[in-house]
């Protein structure tokens, strides 16, 4: 069994990695839908809803990199975007990907602390997963 290192886990939007990236994540969710009966022996009963799902990422503001522009141009823009997450090794392809929307950005910048950002991207649509070892 490999254990990856987190740093092999990326975000990418629009087929560019986000640059300076300290963390990132993937959340994804199903909802259900209620069909409990009287015959249902004083047990809930669900069955399947609809499926959703976030990527958030964060990291370092380098002026160089303009990673907060790219957020900015696709959050004013209200357009969507392909987005992927996980891990790519080389020997290893590990990636969720999704059509996105950027709906929400943060900088922030303690005194004489770093300058980073933070994203959170709503998934549309299907999410597909993809593995495989080269």
């Amino acid at each position: 069994m490999a254990i990856f290192n987190g740093t092999v886990y990326i975000v990418s939007i629009a087929g560019t990695a986000m640059p300076d990236q300290t963390e990132g994540s993937i959340s994804l969710s199903m909802e259900t839908r209620d069909i409990t009966t009287k015959d249902s022996s004083g047990f809930r009963e669900l069955l399947e809803g609809l499926r959703s799902g976030s990527v958030s990422v964060s990291g370092l503001v380098d002026d160089s990199t303009n990673a907060v522009t790219t957020l900015m141009t696709h959050f004013t823009a209200r357009s969507s975007f392909a987005i992927k997450f996980g891990v790519d090794t080389g020997t290893h392809d590990d990636v969720f990907s999704a059509t996105a929307f950027c709906t929400s950005i943060e900088t922030s910048a303690g005194t004489e602390d770093n300058v980073s950002y933070s994203a959170t991207f709503e998934l549309s649509g299907a999410i597909t997963h993809d593995s495989d070892d080269a």
